[in-house]
């Protein structure tokens, strides 16, 4: 799960002295609290500041509760420099990247584990920038020229005859680069056995949207991508003449190549994603590539051969007829532009200052950010992207408390009993059905903070065993992370899916939880139990608002659009009775229209109800239960005191705190762009129409009928 935010305009706001309340005590839900009946911990005193400093409590919570509960957080927030926007977990984000680089930062101990050991050795080798400039582009232009030349470099005298676009992807996976420029090429769950793992082949994902490239050079975007590409090749040294002219031709090349991929719409269907054959069988279809030796070589592995009577998933058929085609009809030169420049800004973060400097400048024509993060931020993202299970352990060793796992279980199990308790009450649900997705919920696997591999020392030093950094070049070390992880892959592909093992969990180091269709199971890491959604001393009903909507959330993931495709196992199965189908169908096309009917007035765009169809169920099931699960913790032990200076009723804390999670702040260009390409409604859309939709919420706000936050037509499905 992501936040995103939303651009609100300002606020207009009283002085502390003459500010007075748009609605009174009855209209807004609010009471006159017993004094003896709030809660005066310092927690609690800290957690009504940041509240209070949040809301704007000018604006009537039945009108628009996202700006009452985030008005002057919306008003006051500034956005840095560095990015597209300010939010809550963006700020948590900073607090995580600074106690990580705290611990990156310490001296190599005597006797030190191996695995810590690598991660401060790469750190130290990333913050080098003297190194970095010092090489400049001479280790990626000697690898492009060991890979067939560049032809925007070498320009007449490139020789057509030295590239295939099938010997370019050899080389690249052999020094560890991105293979997928034509196929993406991947390793997944057999969608109907996701207890083996199958190769799949795959469209490749574009780095400009779909809908931008397909319209060539009528878009604006695309227009700028194409002189940022001019601009990348004269950099690296190419004639101004030559690349002007192979730039242009490279990005009609892309254009094409982005009319014969899927898009975002089309491949909500997972149904028709699934396309399992023999590699025999997709020879016969599609002749032009010799399809074993392109699998075999891009595997490279002495302990795995494919045969042509292997079973591999081609997810978008389709996709390879077009690609045929237009290889067939394309020039080797726009190939090989094409794949270079793909593989350049690949590995833009291993280039010179200058290099990254204009690639920013092209970053902000649709972010709106002007700056790159702080050296030492972006070296702490790549560490624990690149050694992730070892930067893990040395976090959860200093930072993670054991005591909030307790807590967060209980959580997840009241979230979930409430799920169960819904289903039971559906009456467009048949009862076969119902004791399927019963089933199903039950049988999801928790996994809370971290595996406790992580403090096994032995187990740790065993996983990276092999791995041993041989240079001081960061592009060399990267490389050397990455071929070992890729073996790491490929050693299990004969194996039976362990859906269990420590090693795929969700990076335990993200500000964001999942859920993981395959394996059906919730995923809360450690580091987004901490800051405003989660805190062990703080109030229950602020614990549940927050961490628990994230919680409800992600279960209701399993049974979204895209979740409900799966069984309780993990497999792709249409267990749904026809009927019951059909009326979830009809529920579900409730949210495209209600949320595709908002137009997002700062940019005077439609939401797009139908990529966002899935989020928006989940947002919907997921604050009602952890609504309901609140209330059943209650039924346990009882009511809570409330915070001091603020008169307002535990339940409506657990909104206020729900919405508090979301309060953001994002640049135009970078909202125009999210409601383009991003799977998630801005944060105002995730707070307002969830909430609206819940006669719970209305009922804690006295909120009348006629309010704007309460839609005549109310869409659920959970």
């Amino acid at each position: 799960m992501e936040a995103r935010a939303v651009l609100e305009g300002q606020v207009d706001r009283c002085t502390k002295a003459d500010r007075q309340p748009v609605c009174s005590t009855t209209e807004c839900g609010s009471s006159n609290i017993d004094q003896n009946s709030v809660c005066l911990t310092p927690e609690c005193v800290k957690a009504a500041s940041t509240v209070i400093q949040n809301m704007d409590e000018s604006v009537n919570p039945c009108d628009d509760f996202y700006r009452f509960a985030c008005g002057r957080y919306i008003q006051d927030a500034s956005i840095p420099e560095d990015q597209t926007e300010i939010n809550n977990f963006i700020t948590s984000a900073v607090v995580l990247k600074t106690q990580l680089r705290s611990i990156f930062e310490e001296s190599i101990k005597e006797e030190e584990l191996k695995p810590f050991v690598l991660v401060k050795t790469l750190y130290k080798i990333c913050m080098n920038t003297t190194a970095l400039e010092a090489d400049g582009l001479s280790t990626i232009k000697k690898i492009i020229k060991e890979v067939g030349g560049w032809p925007v470099l070498e320009g007449a005298d490139w020789n057509e005859d030295s590239f295939d676009w099938k010997k370019s992807t050899y080389t690249f996976r052999k020094y560890g680069l991105s293979i997928d420029n034509f196929i993406n090429f991947a390793f997944a769950h057999d969608a109907k056995n996701s207890s083996k793992l199958t190769i799949t082949l795959d469209q490749p994902q574009l780095d400009v949207a779909k809908v931008n490239m397909m319209e060539g050079f009528k878009d604006e975007l695309v227009k700028t991508y194409y002189e940022y590409m001019v601009d990348l090749a004269v950099l690296f040294g190419a004639d101004k003449e030559f690349a002007t002219s192979d730039v242009r031709n490279m990005t009609n090349f892309k254009s094409e190549l982005a009319k014969i991929t899927l898009s975002d719409e089309e491949r909500l269907n997972v149904d028709a994603l699934y396309n399992p054959m023999t590699i025999a069988e997709i020879q016969n279809k599609y002749r032009s590539i010799p399809w074993l030796e392109l699998i075999n070589n891009v595997i490279n592995s002495p302990n795995v051969k494919i045969l042509d009577t292997e079973v591999i998933n081609v997810m978008v058929p389709d996709y390879l007829h077009g690609l045929e085609k237009l290889l067939q009809e394309s020039s080797k030169r726009d190939q090989a532009n094409y794949a270079f420049f793909q593989t350049v800004r690949s590995l833009i973060d291993y280039l010179p200052e200058h290099i990254r400097d204009r690639e920013q400048q092209f970053r902000a024509v649709y972010s709106g950010v002007s700056q790159k993060p702080p050296r030492w931020r972006e070296c702490v993202y790549k560490v624990s992207q690149h050694l992730q299970l070892a930067a893990s352990a040395l976090y959860v060793r200093k930072h993670f408390h054991d005591e909030s796992k307790e807590a967060v279980s209980e959580m997840v199990s009241d979230v979930r009993n409430e799920f169960v308790k819904i289903i039971k009450k559906l009456k467009w649900m048949d009862d076969e059905t119902r004791k399927i997705a019963i089933d199903k919920a039950l049988a999801m696997t928790i996994h809370i903070g971290y595996p406790v591999e992580f403090l096994n020392n032995k187990t740790l030093e065993k996983y990276y065993s092999k791995l041993n950094l041989t240079s001081n070049n960061y592009f060399d070390v990267v490389n050397q992370i990455s071929l070992f992880e890729t073996d790491a892959v490929l050693s299990e592909v004969c194996n039976p899916v362990n859906k269990t093992d420590w090693r795929t969990r969700t990076s335990t180091i993200d500000i964001n939880a999942g859920y993981v269709p395959p394996e059906n199971s919730i995923q809360v890491p450690a580091a987004i139990l901490q800051s405003v959604f989660y805190n062990k001393d703080r109030p229950h009903y602020m614990n549940y608002g927050a961490i628990g909507y994230v919680i409800g959330h992600e279960i209701t993931h399993g049974f979204d659009d895209q979740g409900k495709k799966y069984n309780k196992m993990g497999d792709l199965e249409n267990w749904w009775a026809e009927k019951t189908d059909t009326a979830y169908a009809e529920k579900a096309k409730c949210f495209v229209k209600q949320y595709g009917d908002y137009i997002v007035p700062e940019v005077g765009e439609h939401l797009n109800g139908e990529t966002t169809q899935g989020e928006n169920i989940a947002d919907n099931g997921g604050i009602k239960e952890a609504y309901l699960g609140y209330n059943s913790w209650v039924e346990r032990n009882g009511p809570e005191l409330t915070l001091p200076g603020l008169n307002y009723t535990a339940k409506q804390l657990f909104w206020i705190s729900a919405a508090n999670c979301f309060c953001s702040k994002e640049r135009k260009k970078s909202l125009a762009y999210d409601i383009l390409t991003d799977e998630h409604s801005p944060a105002r859309y995730r707070i307002n129409v969830p909430f609206g939709n819940t006669d719970y919420f209305a009922k804690d706000f006295n909120c009348p009928d006629g309010s704007k936050m309460i839609p005549k037509q109310k869409c659920q499905i959970w």
